[in-house]
Parts: structure tokens; sequence; C-alpha cells
């Protein structure tokens, strides 16, 4: 009875407590421990974290990609159809039975990516086995509150993850809870993809989680800018917890409130261990106050730490801001089928001095990209991005660490006019995600009462034109990107990652012609 009251209460809140772990990756990537020791030093660390006072309230806890074990420690994973709690179950391994035993102790839900073994062949994959006969998987495993395995995701898009395999076609998982709210797991690589990500957005699932050990890139792909903007683009809560290691380009983790924007995100400019807790108001609630924690905010100086991939940016057609002080500037850029309009209302706060300060293009790009080999898609791309110098090649750099920089200009406002035609385009064909982005010197997304965002369809001459406004509406001198970045989200995947995934089409159809030669036969 009281089990019922309970459970009643908790689906009738208008919150639910949740925690998103950002753990430090260095040891991993610089230990001389064997992976054993290693996994077993680490799982220790997760308990501690699942044990700590900080988790005591939690409803869900979640851990970061590729933190925990690798593919020499992998894992078998039970099929969530089977409704088995590992805990004390001898047929797994120790790190599945005590993360079970955990999530029954603490009565949580425990969110934990794995590298999970899976026998050869399964299903109808009859893709080619290891000598081993295993396939590896990038693995997001669920946990209830009473160590059951309820979700189970593999992650489809890899990026730079060798001998991890892939599923034959993106399975969405999710997972109902017992306090009323339904999430989806996506991992990483996969947020910028229409599967499964954007698919679980379409059915309708307002909660979503990320782990990640994302590679951030300027002027566009940080980690926490890319996060808040996807969930305020889809208007979904996302859960994200980065694995940290800012000396490669790895750190961001937070948690936001759809187009109520950031509860508390951290991008670090040293490795990190820390638990973030927030109370996270349920989607369709909207008498439940976001109660955002304050800004993790570090200085350009601290952040030069933290080192980070440059967008290929050099093909973008761009025009130079002066350095006047004129009250407004108007200009148009068009790269291909997309137009830029620019209404820029800035100011100079200094004489031109022989101090080191940023200087700002605007630019406009549709063309396809490449993601470090790994993948590629056609982007577009409506921006104002800061240079060290006055060049193109300066854009997307910044200036040494120590540098004594001046912020030397001030923006007012910026209205960005993005249309593009959408005749023949991947926009007219629903396979699109846009991105309102934008950064500051310090690594961090602005928040989203300072700027506005907008999107409608409009014939212009005929022809059926999507026209995107991104507006700044309070000034900022700190300001290194403001941008509307859209791309692609169906896979196309390169000539490398293709073979050592397969072809997903392919594959499929062949499952399919067995199963119907099977069944004629």
């Amino acid at each position: 009875m009281f089990e019922q009251y309970f459970i009643g209460s908790i689906w009738q809140h208008d919150y639910y407590t949740a925690g998103v772990v950002e753990f430090s990756s260095k040891d991993k990537r610089t230990t001389t421990d064997t992976p054993v020791v290693y996994t077993s030093r680490t799982l220790t660390k997760y308990m501690e974290l699942i044990n700590s006072t900080e988790a005591d309230q939690l409803d869900i806890l979640v851990f970061p990609e590729y933190t925990l074990n690798d593919i020499e420690t992998a894992t078998f994973v039970p099929d969530p159809f089977h409704d088995i709690a590992p805990c004390n179950h001898l047929l797994y391994d120790p790190i599945v039975r005590d993360l079970s035993c955990l999530a029954t102790i603490r009565k949580l839900y425990l969110v934990v990516n794995l590298v999970e073994k899976a026998h050869c062949p399964e299903g109808y994959d009859w893709r080619a086995c290891a000598d081993n006969g295993l396939y590896h998987f990038n693995t997001n495993v669920v946990f209830n509150r009473q160590g059951v395995v309820v979700s189970r995701y593999r992650k489809y898009t890899l990026f730079d993850e060798p001998g991890i395999n892939t599923t034959i076609f993106s399975r969405r998982a999710t997972f109902q809870t017992d306090f009323g709210v339904e999430f989806g797991t996506i991992t990483s690589f996969d947020v910028l993809f229409d599967e499964p990500a954007m698919e679980l957005i379409s059915s309708g699932v307002t909660d979503i989680i990320l782990p990640a050990m994302w590679i951030s890139g300027l002027p566009f792909l940080t980690g926490v800018q890319v996060q808040q903007a996807w969930a305020y683009r889809n208007n979904v809560n996302l859960l994200a917890a980065g694995a940290s290691y800012p000396e490669v380009g790895s750190t961001g983790t937070g948690m936001y409130a759809g187009k109520r924007g950031r509860i508390v995100s951290v991008m670090n400019h040293n490795a990190e261990t820390k638990l973030y807790v927030a109370s996270v108001p349920k989607i369709g609630r909207p008498q439940a106050e976001v109660k955002k924690q304050p800004v993790i905010k570090y200085s350009p100086a601290q952040m030069s730490n933290l080192k980070m991939l440059r967008d290929p940016i050099d093909g973008y057609t761009t025009f130079e801001l002066p350095l006047t002080k004129d009250e407004k500037f108007e200009a148009s850029l068009c790269h291909e089928r997309v137009c830029c309009k620019f209404t820029i209302d800035y100011e100079l706060s200094a004489p031109i001095t022989t101090q080191q300060f940023y200087r700002y293009r605007l630019a406009a790009f549709d063309g396809v990209r490449s993601f470090q080999g790994f993948a590629e898609s056609r982007v577009t791309v409506c921006a104002v991005l800061a240079c060290t110098g006055t060049t193109l090649a300066s854009c997307g750099t910044r200036f040494e660490s120590g540098a004594n920089t001046v912020p030397m200009v001030v923006f007012n406002s910026i209205e960005l006019k993005e249309t593009v035609d959408l005749e023949g385009s991947f926009l007219g064909e629903e396979k699109y995600m846009v991105l309102p982005t934008s950064l500051d010197t310090s690594i961090l997304p602005l928040e989203v009462d300072e700027f506005e965002y907008s999107e409608r369809d409009v014939t212009t001459d005929g022809k059926l034109i999507v026209e995107i406004t991104h507006k700044l509406v309070k000034p900022r001198s700190d300001l290194y990107s403001f941008a509307i970045w859209g791309r692609e989200v169906v896979q196309e995947f390169s000539s490398g990652a293709f073979a050592s995934i397969g072809s997903t089409c392919l594959m499929f159809a062949a499952a399919l012609f067995a199963i119907v030669l099977n069944n004629f036969n």
C-alpha cells in the first residue's frame, strides 16, 4: 500500500531529481595498469559516487561514455526483454552484478556506459564474426530501482572506435520510470544524426540521456554548446554526462530544460570527477520553475588548457566586420543555396590599440564537410565568428595562453536571417537539424534569455523558402561565435568508417531476404 502511494505521489511531482557525472578519463589514457586493474579501480570510484551523500535523493544517475571498461574487459549484458537483475547472478561478470546491486540498494535508476560483448552471430545479423566469435558494442545500460536491466542501447554512430561494432540498423532504446517520465538514450556523436536521436524526438520522447566522450571543436561544436542548443531546438530535457580530459578536448556535462535553458552545466579546463545534482522540471509542467544553478565559468586564460579541434571553415564565404563606430551594420552573404542577412548593432569599447583583440567575420556556407574522416554531411551555416587576425584562417582559433587581450567590440544586438531554397534540399525532406548556437570566450553558450530563435516557411516568387532567424538581444563584449548551424542528419560514412561497420541498408536487406526465404521454405 505504501509503495503504491509512493509511486503515485512521485508520478504527480513536477520534478525529478537527477545526477550527471563528469568523470576524469585522463587515467584511462595515461595509466600503466592492466585493463583488469584499471576497470576494478574505476568501478570503485563509480561505487563511491553512487554511495555518496550527494546521491541520496536521486531518482536517476548518469555516467559518461568510455570511462569504466574497454574491449579487454568487455562484459555480457542481459537483454531487457528478459527482465533480469544481474545482482548475485553468477552468469554475469562482477562489474554488471555490482552495478545492479548498487541500483537496488540505492533505489535509483542507474545509467552506465559499458563496452559490451555479445555472441556472434546474433539474431539476423550474419556479418562476418571476429576469430573469438564475439561482437563488441559501445552500450548504454540502464538498471531500474530493483537492479533490473530495463534498457540496452548500442551506439549506432561511431567516431574513431576501433574494434567496436554497430547493430545492422539503429534501434531506439527507451524505458519508462516510476516517476512518470519516459527516457530515450543516445551516445555522444549520435546527437548530430537522425538515427536514432531525431527518431526519438519524432516519436514523442521528451527526456534524453546522453553519455559522452565529446571532443570539442571551435567555433560551433564544443560540448555544452551542442548540448544546450540541441535541447533548446528540440525542446526536450537532456541529461548529459561527459568524460573529462580537457588536454585532448574532452569535457562537457550538464542538464537542460528544453527551451528554458540550462539547469547546470560545466566545461572544464582540468580533468574532473564530480557528481552534479539538480531538480529537472518535467516537460508539460509549465508551473514548474527551472531552478538554475550558478554559472560555472572559467577565464579564457584558464580555458586555454582545453585543447580543441577547429572546424573546416576555410571554404566559407566571409566578410570582415568593419572596425567603425557605426550604429548599425547590414550585409548579405550567399553560398550555394543559402543566403544570410546580417543586421548588427555594435560599437568599439576603446580606440584601436596595439593590444590583442578579437576581430569578427560574417560567414555563410552550404556544402559537404567531413567529421574527422569518420562521417560527412551537408552543412549550412550563417555566423558571426571571432578571429585572432584579419584572415579567415585566423577564425576558429584563440589567442595563446596568458595573452593580454581587450574586449574591443561590444555587440548590442545581432540579427541573423538565413533563407534556404527548399526545392530538392535536405530541409524539404525533413532530414535536417538546425541549431541556434553561440559561444563566449570562456567556451560557454549564451543563456537562453540572451537570444531569440524562430523558423518559418515562406513563399517567394513561387518557391518555398525556409526562413530562420537568430537574434542576440542582450549586449555582449566577449562573443566568440553566434550562428545558425544546420546539417543533414542522414548518416553518410566515409569509406574507412563504412568498411569498419558495414553497410546498414545492405545488411538490413540481407536480413529481410533471409527471413522471407526461411518462411518460404
